[in-house]
């Protein structure tokens, strides 16, 4: 029932009726209404108000590329029920492909696909490791940005092991 509720909540504008499957994950009540970049969200609860809503306990969400959880998470919509920013507190991880993002506050614009994260941020994308006081993540690019960073950059030894040599160190 919340994901149906959520899946409501999060539909941005439903399209003509399509024959194609999406997959499994369309609620049964929805028929075949195509859905136009979905966001499923679980959590353990959720509370709705005219403008917004609350997902409180293991939240969980997905939108195109980007996989998000958070211990609370308030989104903000339209009238029209179309999402346009979110805000995500405690334990926040986020993964868009081989890209990593954590932190303790994250803001998520629905439009732009820009995911901001803040509160002792730290981010991964591939070998490199990032710290700083903010770090951003635009979907579906290889674009991060960290403010005031501190980078490390793991590089595999040439050759495979060397003898009495470490390898590269992980922070």
């Amino acid at each position: 029932m919340i994901e149906f509720l959520a899946m409501a909540f999060f539909v941005a504008q439903p399209t003509a009726p399509a024959a194609a499957t999406d997959g499994g994950t369309r609620p049964p009540m929805l028929g075949n209404v195509a859905l136009n970049n979905p966001v499923e969200i679980t959590a353990k609860l959720i509370t709705g108000e005219r403008s917004s809503a609350t997902f409180t306990g293991d939240v969980q969400v997905k939108h195109r590329t980007l996989d998000l959880k958070c211990d609370k998470m308030v989104a903000h919509y339209t009238a029209s029920r179309e999402v346009t920013r979110v805000v995500c507190t405690g334990g926040v991880q986020a993964q868009d492909g081989d890209r990593f993002a954590r932190g303790e506050r994250a803001e998520y614009d629905v439009p732009s696909g820009v995911l901001v994260v803040t509160g002792s941020p730290e981010a991964r994308q591939g070998t490199t490791y990032v710290t700083g006081t903010k770090v951003r993540l635009t979907l579906g690019s290889e674009r991060l940005e960290v403010e005031n960073a501190r980078i490390v950059v793991e590089t595999a030894p040439l050759g495979g092991s060397q003898k009495g040599k470490g390898g590269a160190r992980k922070p």
